[in-house]
């Protein structure tokens, strides 16, 4: 498949994405590039037992342990997730993490653009529609 560009529906197999190596197999799912891109998806397997400490000025950072157990680091705040555990990292803040135990971590990662304190909150799509018209049956515990 060609990189996809604009507004195309594709669907990818296990282990099919566009595939970059910075030390890691990165799998790139649904890329920055391309119109009106308000996300990217990828997906990664790591043995490395440590992420060294960075910060990104303009994302959000969202990941989804699909296997393994890990340690997150926010500024000064450590969260333990494990499979099926996620963990939101806002913008500007130092964050990394080190792999808990022996085996390797599977991850799912997704970043959105973190809006400006000029920006409006959200861009009004579909979860933002069911924020605010569906009932609130349960929410987790405020962070």
């Amino acid at each position: 498949m060609e990189r996809s560009q604009g507004n195309v529906a594709y669907a990818l197999k296990k282990q099919e994405g566009w595939i970059y190596n910075l030390g890691v197999d990165f799998i790139v799912k649904l890329g920055e590039r391309g119109q009106g891109r308000r996300l990217a998806v990828l997906e990664y397997l790591t043995a490395d037992d440590e992420w060294p400490g960075h910060s990104h000025p303009t994302e959000d950072e969202i990941f989804y342990v699909l296997k393994g157990a890990l340690t997150f680091r926010c500024g000064k705040e450590e969260f333990d997730v494990e499979q099926g555990g996620f963990v939101f990292l806002p913008r500007g803040i130092e964050h990394g993490y080190r792999i808990r135990g022996d085996s390797p971590a599977h991850l799912l990662v997704v970043t959105a653009p973190a809006p400006g304190p000029e920006a409006g909150i959200g861009w009004d799509g579909f979860v933002s529609g069911l924020e605010t018209t569906a009932e609130l049956r349960a929410s987790p515990k405020a962070p």
